[in-house]
């Protein structure tokens, strides 16, 4: 009896041996057919169409994969990576984001079980990549200190053009800046000075104080009347340099390096999408049209197709909220937009009104890029737009600052000594954009 029951031990190992491959299990052909809705696709790089087949089989499609590949010969090589799809029954209609210029055919894969089979779909595809996307859900910028230089500290910085420089990260680039062999987002003032400024979008502020003055000679500083804490200025001169932004030390020559506006991302804009804290201004429906493009746009854009899908999902911004840049003429969307926007306006002691809050935590921001690019046949440039969503999630907390009675009514303003606090804290946003491809 114990022989017997060893020979069937045995045999049954030997059965599932059989079905495997370096202990991985084997997949099996699947009994099915296929017919797709269409003979041959033309597709456009970077853009999704919808593949339609049926299926027929016994067997219950649990997956459907789809992947561009290339013929050669009677073989099909990947050049696309893998789209997943859900099917519901055997009818078939499935989105696919053209990913490679190679490809010859969509490789669409039915898998039930271990069970799979793959049909070849011909395809041509025209057109070039479009641009790239940046995905960051944990983004750090801190509002700077003073960065000391010639022009605010000639004791310690005598000659001119000369400075600190600073390293704390509270600049922003939407399209990336090259940092020796990598592209960066995040980026610090020595960073930038690096490259002149090149790609330099926003800058993450502290509002408080001049930055381009001597100290008094009782060591008093020049205070910013109106305006007092955070804020996001574009990084143009004029933004950066205002009397009621007080970066002016970030503009500055620091040994024959400069942030220029010739290099900057010259025409970048921000539109703040407020939640409902906000009041009779609350738009519901602009908010959740936001809302739903930022989760539209993935959780990633690491690889080629992810960037791709995320290109496609903000393009969303464009179409439903700016579109007369597409030329639309009839009942046009725009979004408008401005170079800086406030946490606070009108925190300051010399205000003519009571300060109001600009954004809070679960806030969107929507930020827009023109770029001009050169085409054949147009005598001037075209200008071609990018546009990306900042969630605001968290900042330190500014409430118990308004302690200062205001010089110009009843109300409270920010206190100076406390607004000292808000330098080099970190502020934590999500980012999701669009990029133009660096060059």
């Amino acid at each position: 009896m114990k022989r017997t029951l060893f020979i069937l031990s045995v045999a049954a190992l030997a059965f599932v041996g059989c079905n495997k491959e370096n202990g991985k299990d084997q997949v099996k052909p699947l009994d099915a057919t296929l017919e797709f809705k269409d003979a041959t696709l033309e597709l456009v790089y970077g853009e999704p169409v919808t593949v339609e087949a049926t299926a027929v089989t016994e067997a219950t499609i649990e997956k459907v994969v789809l992947k561009a590949v290339k013929k050669s010969g009677e073989t099909y090589e990947a050049v696309g990576e893998d789209q997943a799809y859900e099917p519901k029954g055997l009818e078939i209609a499935a989105e696919f984001f053209a990913d490679s210029q190679e490809m010859t055919d969509v490789e669409l894969t039915l898998i039930s079980g271990k069970q799979q089979k793959s049909f070849y779909l011909p395809a041509t595809v025209t057109g070039e990549p479009k641009g790239t996307a940046w995905i960051n859900d944990a983004v750090v910028l801190y509002a700077d200190n003073k960065v000391a230089h010639n022009v605010n500290d000639n004791v310690t910085y005598p000659v001119e053009n000369t400075g600190a420089g600073s390293d704390t990260k509270s600049f922003f680039s939407m399209h990336g800046v090259k940092v020796g062999d990598k592209v960066e987002h995040i980026l610090s003032l020595n960073e930038l000075l690096q490259v002149d400024g090149q790609n330099a979008s926003m800058c993450w502020v502290n509002c408080l104080e001049k930055t381009d003055a001597q100290p008094k000679e009782d060591g008093s500083m020049t205070y910013i009347g109106s305006q007092r804490g955070y804020m996001f200025s574009s990084c143009l001169a004029k933004s950066l340099g205002g009397g009621t932004t007080g970066r002016q030390c970030d503009i500055a020559n620091y040994s024959g390096h400069q942030i220029k506006d010739e290099n900057i991302d010259y025409d970048f804009s921000f539109v703040v999408v407020n939640g409902s804290w906000i009041g009779e201004k609350f738009d519901e429906n602009k908010f959740k049209l936001v809302d739903r493009i930022w989760l539209s746009a993935g959780e990633s854009a690491e690889t080629n197709l992810e960037q791709i899908k995320t290109f496609w999902a903000l393009k969303k911004i464009q179409e439903e909220l700016d579109n007369s840049k597409l030329g639309v003429e009839e009942n046009p969307t725009s979004l408008g937009g401005k170079t800086y926007l406030r946490r606070w306006t009108n925190a300051g002691q010399t205000a003519g009104s009571a300060p109001t809050e600009g954004f809070r935590a679960g806030d969107y921001i929507i930020i827009r890029s023109e770029r001009k690019e050169e085409v054949s046949g147009e005598a001037e440039p075209v200008s071609k737009y990018y546009y990306g969503i900042v969630q605001v999630l968290q900042m330190p907390d500014d409430s118990g600052l308004f302690t200062m009675k205001s010089a110009k009514g009843e109300w409270m303003v920010m206190d100076i000594e406390s607004a000292y606090e808000l330098f080099m804290k970190p502020s934590y946003f999500a980012v999701k954009t669009q990029c133009e491809i660096l060059k």
